[in-house]
């Protein structure tokens, strides 16, 4: 697909062939990390969800017109692997997920299960997880359930989109985006507002 093609489908808001084409090369991506010594030790799952929000972002873009057609100085693919080998390496120096708000909200739930008593980091633990819950419960019922399905059910996409009534599992990953957007600005409002409450 041509970049040309893929500005035409993304401006027709027709996503689907246009997200098949960019995971098209998911395991391409896999196998170049698995060549580079700082990379070599992702897991193909984690290297696959790189991507994947690589694409995601791109189609994002794109959509925005923050990136427009006569500003292309290479083929789409290209940039794709240029953005999700930074995000790659972040991860690998990081030595954490938390580069997507996916593995910030996996990591958090896990904590909740592994939190110690009487510590004042145990005080800030509880209070970034309030604050994370209270943003999903502000969530409308469908897009809460996608969250708890996608993320602490780890159900696959073509799952949640049979489900959920979604028309594809490509319509479910780009909704997962807009959503992760939407709760990370309540977290950050939330958090805000605590702010303002102690002063």
């Amino acid at each position: 697909m041509t970049n040309q093609q893929i500005f035409d489908h993304i401006e027709r808001r027709n996503s689907r062939p246009v997200l098949e084409f960019f995971y098209s090369f998911s395991d391409s991506f896999y196998f170049f990390c698995k060549k580079q010594p700082n990379l070599k030790f992702l897991s193909q799952h984690q290297a696959q969800t790189i991507f994947n929000d690589a694409c995601i972002f791109m189609y994002d873009k794109i959509e925005a017109k923050k990136i427009m057609i006569y500003q292309m100085t290479s083929s789409v693919k290209t940039m794709i692997f240029g953005i999700a080998k930074k995000m790659a390496f972040r991860e690998m120096r990081n030595e954490t997920k938390h580069n997507s708000l996916h593995s910030f909200l996996e990591n958090s739930s896990n904590e909740i299960a592994s939190l110690e008593d009487n510590t004042n980091d145990n005080f800030l633990k509880e209070l970034q997880i309030k604050h994370l819950w209270e943003a999903l419960l502000s969530l409308s019922p469908k897009h809460y359930a996608l969250i708890v399905e996608g993320v602490l059910e780890e159900k696959s996409n073509s799952e949640i989109a049979k489900e959920q009534g979604y028309n594809s599992a490509n319509a479910v990953s780009v909704e997962k985006l807009r959503i992760f957007k939407v709760l990370k600005g309540a977290i950050l409002e939330i958090q805000k507002r605590d702010e303002d409450w102690e002063l």
